[in-house]
């Protein structure tokens, strides 16, 4: 081994400050970046810095200039960071204040012969002290003791257990408690591959899958190889960086993932690990990685969805790098950035990017955590800029602790001192609502997850809540519950009754009996609308009201809805709701005295719009209760009870249907011929009006550019 022992301490700090050509030691008041995190819209939203800069270092004493070195680690037990030098085939050994201690770059191996490094990507230091170096381009693994002195070599494993064309280039290596190994190789889609302790193979873990979805197969038909060559293949994803906790567990990233897939996961809130640049992975290759923040850990939110010219694109995850707490950072090696998240996956805050000035990086490859310092490896630069831990993130680090710990009183205190730096963190307000929520104050929680519109917090909390108020009030809203069922049945009983009388004594012409004759064609829908149009047992006054009473179901619906339904981005508005509903009416009732005037219909406009709004009353009646009920529900019941309101949804177009049919005396195949082609028919209008309003938009334009020309000629 040839290991060039570096300076003392003092000479070599002195050594480094006197060359500030090619060492800067700058002090940074501020940060040349910004600190940020997303709010549960997905709004970014400044913070605080978590880092500041302190220093670059760009020579390291005897070592040195790096040459797109590939990794760094810092040893807490040893006080010692490790840099894989990939283009000068080194290890560079620093000390705790990264003073040059040594360079591993030749040692004399087990045969007895002198042997290198060829290209290494990947250090680690196992619990024995031992360095595992990821000797990339001679596919293998190197192992030294403590002092660094050479202690065996770890081969490829024999190529008949490797699947066939498997090339071994390792470039990421860890070791768990009991030696077990753990590699990441190059241009490799199988996943981890294991090694026992003696380094035989043991198999693969974990490989990152990609499912495709019937579209893209379907879509990959018609597609040339060009064009399939241009789209993502349905094979396992490369796995760029690997580390591991002291509890075994291995943290994987990717750096690759098809975007639009990784979209689609991202602002639906996916917890699922299909599409996962980050992956914690157990001893039997099961991913467990917790992905309860706002947003599913990825880095960036803001992409853009498919690829294009001046297109975002998505963050590319090279490494991930643990802090105490369970928390860890993942590195953006196409931005620049670093993202730091708690072991839900909530992002406590990210920062960095690309640039010349301090804290800014051409190409950043690794970090490494070493105290309250966070070394940043630049690979382009072939430089080491030291960031020290700020207050704030102190803070944040102390109440992840609480968190973690259970000491739910001191994490709602040291939050507060967190809102006191930062009132927008989304986060704060998040931890103090899930510490209330496990102290038993679920209305105070409540609004807590209400303020960042964190539903499905609020949902769980709601719930807890129900169940309090239910344990004290069970038994009385049961027995509301009861009476109202009572009460229900007998008015059905009672409109049965009262319409079977009106139809005996051929009483007609009231404005009760109008009403009541839609409960009715409700459950008679031939003999119903026919007597709607026959016997004139309906009315446009009746109609009307129904009309105008589903109007206000609707706006129940939308602008009455309960929290959990509601959008807080895009509120409904009072037209549009409305329009909800009129507009299918209107355009219903104009397509279809269209067509059925050309098809032998027997009813006129006025048949087809009583027919139209007489229907209405099931719909009438499932929606309301279902609005009113949404307001005691939680998040996974309100399924249940869309369900239950589009039941009366279906039954009124059931009943459009069959009033059709009976007020035009249509036969049931002629009905659903006319059915589509008003259908038809209301799409042509729809097209006509929008062309309408596209041409008058456009002669108003016309009109007022003509205006101010001649007001400007004047």
């Amino acid at each position: 081994m040839s290991i060039h022992t570096g300076l003392n301490r003092a000479v070599g700090t002195a050594f480094l400050l006197v060359l500030a050509g090619a060492c800067s030691v700058l002090p940074a008041a501020a940060a040349a970046y910004e600190t940020y995190t997303y709010s549960y819209e997905g709004k970014a939203q400044i913070s605080p810095n978590a880092y500041i800069p302190l220093y670059e270092l760009s020579a390291f004493g005897e070592a040195g200039a790096l040459n797109k070195p590939a990794d760094i680690l810092a040893d807490a037990d040893s006080g010692r960071v490790f840099i894989a030098d990939k283009e000068n085939n080194r290890i560079v050994v620093l000390d705790e204040q990264l003073d040059f201690l040594q360079t591993v770059d030749s040692f004399v191996n087990a045969d007895g012969g002198q042997d290198g490094f060829n290209q290494p990507q990947g250090v680690f230091v196992a619990d024995t002290g031992e360095l595992y170096v990821a000797d990339t381009a001679n596919a293998r693994l190197v192992v030294f003791n403590s002092d660094l002195t050479y202690s065996r070599t770890i081969d490829a494993p024999p190529a008949d257990i490797l699947p066939e064309n498997f090339k071994y280039n390792p470039k990421a290596v860890a070791v768990d408690g009991s030696g077990r190994i753990y590699v990441v190789s190059q241009n490799s889609n199988m996943g981890v591959i294991a090694l026992d302790a003696d380094g035989s193979f043991e198999g693969f873990l974990g490989a990152q899958r990609v499912t495709p979805n019937m579209a893209e197969l379907f879509w990959r038909m018609f597609m040339t190889d060009e064009q399939i060559a241009r789209t993502s293949s349905f094979v396992p994803v490369e796995y760029s960086n690997l580390t591991i906790d002291d509890k075994g567990f291995v943290y994987v990233t990717s750096a690759e993932i098809d975007r639009y897939s990784l979209y689609s996961a991202v602002w639906s809130r996916s917890t699922d690990s299909s599409y996962a640049p980050i992956k914690k992975i157990n001893p039997s290759g099961t991913d467990v990685l917790r992905r309860n923040g706002f947003f599913p850990p990825v880095g960036d939110i803001s992409f853009d969805a498919y690829a294009g010219a001046d297109t975002v694109e998505p963050s590319q995850i090279g490494e991930v790098a643990l802090l105490d707490n369970n928390m860890y950072a993942l590195v953006d090696t196409k931005d620049s950035k670093v993202f730091t998240y708690d072991s839900y996956g909530n992002l406590l805050y990210a920062f960095g990017g690309t640039g010349e000035a301090l804290g800014l990086y051409t190409q950043l490859a690794s970090v490494a955590f070493l105290g309250d310092r966070m070394l940043a490896l630049d690979s382009a630069d072939g430089s080491v800029t030291v960031l020290e831990k700020t207050e704030y993130a102190g803070m944040i680090d102390e109440v992840i602790g609480y968190q973690e710990n259970r000491e739910f009183d001191k994490a709602v205190a040291k939050w507060n001192e967190v809102l006191g730096l930062n009132n927008n963190f989304d986060m704060a307000y998040l931890g103090i609502g899930k510490t209330l929520l496990e102290q038993g104050d679920y209305q105070e929680a409540m609004d807590y997850f209400r303020l960042i519109n964190n539903k499905s917090y609020y949902s769980r909390a709601y719930k807890l809540y129900r169940q309090e108020i239910l344990g004290k009030v069970g038994i009385v809203l049961l027995l509301a519950a009861g009476v109202l069922v009572v009460l229900v049945v007998k008015f059905f009983a009672f409109a049965r009754r009262y319409n079977q009388r009106m139809l005996v004594q051929g009483r007609t012409g009231t404005f009760r009996s109008e009403l009541m004759y839609g409960f009715y064609t409700m459950f008679h829908p031939f003999d119903g609308f026919y007597e709607l149009k026959r016997e004139k047992r309906g009315s446009l006054r009746a109609a009307s009201l129904i009309l105008a009473v589903a109007c206000g179901a609707y706006l129940l619906k939308y602008l009455g809805a309960c929290y959990l339904e509601k959008s807080v981005e895009s509120p409904p508005s009072l037209i549009s709701s409305l329009l909800n509903l009129l507009l299918p009416v209107a355009l219903w009732c104009a397509a279809n005295w269209c067509l059925t005037s050309l098809m032998d219909g027997k009813g006129s406009m006025r048949d087809i719009y009583i027919a139209c709004c007489y229907a209405l009353v099931p719909m009438i009646l499932f929606m309301v209760p279902a609005s009113l009920l949404s307001h005691f529900l939680v998040q996974e019941e309100l399924p249940l009870l869309a369900f239950f309101s589009g039941i009366g949804t279906v039954w009124s177009l059931a009943l459009v249907f069959f009033g059709t049919m009976t007020i035009h005396d249509y036969s049931f195949g002629k009905n659903i011929l006319v059915t589509a082609l008003t259908i038809v028919g209301i799409g042509l209008i729809l097209f006509l009006l929008m062309i309408f309003f596209s041409l008058t938009g456009r002669m108003v334009a016309l009109v007022d550019n003509v205006v101010k020309e001649i007001t400007f000629r004047s």
